[in-house]
């Protein structure tokens, strides 16, 4: 599984490219940066955006939900919606249809945030609302999640 580190603040351009830094695409085990990847919609009001390793375990994931659960089949096709496979281009760049420019709130800027497993795409202003505001928050907020460990 990749894990991609760093938070960086990109220019979309008229065309709707972004360019996913070289740092990002180095990823532990792969001797060449990577150049394919998958977007979907994700949670939050952002967009996520897979190395084609790490999408086929969503993938699977997506083929196990039951076709006779409602939810499920309602997560599965509102997920995809837009949900694409890009190549970077030789500057660096990638895609991004208009559906998930729209989901994800996205303009003329982004934010590119490195998760295990995904980079998060967002807009400036809903990164800032979705982070934790106050570090005892965030503290406790860890304990919770992390169990105190």
């Amino acid at each position: 599984m990749a894990t991609f580190l760093g938070t960086e603040n990109y220019s979309i351009d008229d065309k709707n490219r972004l360019v996913v830094p070289a740092g990002m695409r180095r990823v532990t085990g792969h001797k060449e940066p990577l150049k394919d990847f998958v977007l979907m919609r994700g949670l939050d009001g952002c967009i996520w955006l897979y190395a084609e390793e790490d999408w086929k375990r969503l993938e699977d994931l997506l083929q196990r939900l039951s076709t006779g659960n409602k939810d499920q089949r309602m997560f599965a096709r509102t997920a995809l919606v837009g949900a694409n496979k890009v190549t970077v281009d030789k500057q660096g760049r990638i895609t991004i249809t208009p559906s998930l420019m729209d989901h994800a709130g996205l303009r003329k800027d982004a934010v590119l945030h490195g998760q295990v497993g995904r980079i998060e795409l967002w807009s400036p202003d809903r990164f800032q609302q979705a982070l934790v505001a106050d570090a005892r928050d965030f503290d406790a907020l860890g304990e919770r999640v992390l169990g105190g460990e």
